[in-house]
């Protein structure tokens, strides 16, 4: 009995211990699991990946008549990755919106309209095929955190990772109104349960005149934030370009040509039919009125003294100023 009783001990022990060694296991791997999920959470950070420099950066082409609404002290140049809500540990994103905002009151078009030819932006770097929503809207106020948006119209782009570290130019055709502040929006959705779908957005380190803007709401961002709030400080460099709209006056008045400018003896004044002449001033700088009529389509200033004057015509399209110089 006693021989029995020993190793009827011994094998409980052995059992014990079997169940002890399975307990050890299972605790271990529970932890590890959990050392993962700790690890691999959403939050806004950064693109930790080597990103390449193979677009760009070269200012794009502008017309004379162009304005460019920026925040960016340099508008141009892309040199490194912002951040963004995203999980770095399963390469999954969340849905980020980045914003720029700009009154137009600041650029001198206080009425009439403002048509957006095309909406830049710096790309950070991006996977190929990211979806990018790039949504431009009115605001009732310059701060985005308290303003009130409302949506004029957008333009769907799909993200080439050829375009890292450089500024991305997208063709629009918007019209907002003049003197409004308008709001940029590079929006970048969710992926889902998909890795490989990432954007983030394109920054430099020369400063900015106004705040860049991050909403995220996985990251618990819900509304436009300034991004330095959340994440530190960035610089996103968008830009929206466009030109003020003429009212059917202004293009009449446009279509006026004016010349020889320099003039010696006679100053030439060609107004489409639509257009009629119906007054004709000359002021020196001093603001001095020169006395000079229009014959036939035709100033006479040989009279006049070498220099530069204000030209001035009263039209039935309204009044148009240039400066002339005789000579």
């Amino acid at each position: 009995m006693l021989f029995l009783s020993i190793h009827f001990v011994i094998f409980v022990g052995r059992i014990l211990n079997f169940k002890l060694f399975i307990m050890k296991k299972i605790t271990l791997f529970a932890f590890a699991l959990f050392s993962v999920g700790a690890i691999a959470q959403t939050s806004i950070s950064g693109n930790t990946a080597e990103i390449t420099a193979s677009g760009s950066s070269s200012a794009p082409e502008r017309t004379g008549a162009e304005i460019v609404l920026t925040n960016s002290n340099n508008p141009v140049d892309v040199t490194d990755g912002g951040v963004a809500c995203w999980n770095s540990g399963d390469g999954t994103y969340s849905e980020n919106s980045f914003f720029r905002s700009y009154d137009l009151t600041d650029y001198g078009v206080t009425d009439g309209d403002f048509n957006i030819s095309s909406l830049e932006f710096g790309q950070g770097s991006a996977d190929d095929g990211k979806e990018l929503f790039l949504n431009v809207y009115v605001a009732d106020n310059i701060d985005l955190e308290v303003a009130t948006l409302v949506f004029v119209d957008g333009v769907l782009h799909t993200a080439s990772s050829a375009d890292d570290l450089s500024l991305v130019t997208v063709p629009a055709d918007i019209t907002v109104p003049g003197g409004s502040i308008v709001v940029f929006e590079v929006n970048a959705g969710d992926s889902g349960a998909n890795a490989g779908e990432t954007y983030f957005p394109g920054n430099n380190g020369d400063g900015e005149t106004a705040p860049s803007y991050l909403q995220a709401a996985d990251c618990g961002v819900n509304v436009p934030t300034p991004v330095a709030d959340v994440a530190g400080q960035e610089s996103y460099v968008m830009n929206v370009v466009g030109e003020p709209v003429l009212s059917v006056g202004e293009n009449a008045l446009s279509q006026v040509s004016i010349y020889p400018n320099p003039a010696s003896d006679v100053l030439n004044i060609n107004a489409p039919a639509s257009v009629e002449v119906t007054g004709v001033a000359i002021y020196d700088v001093l603001g001095k009125k020169s006395n000079v009529s229009m014959v036939n389509g035709q100033i006479n200033v040989s009279g006049l003294a070498n220099g530069v004057y204000i030209l001035s015509l009263e039209t039935s399209a309204g009044t148009l100023t240039e400066k002339i110089v005789k000579n």
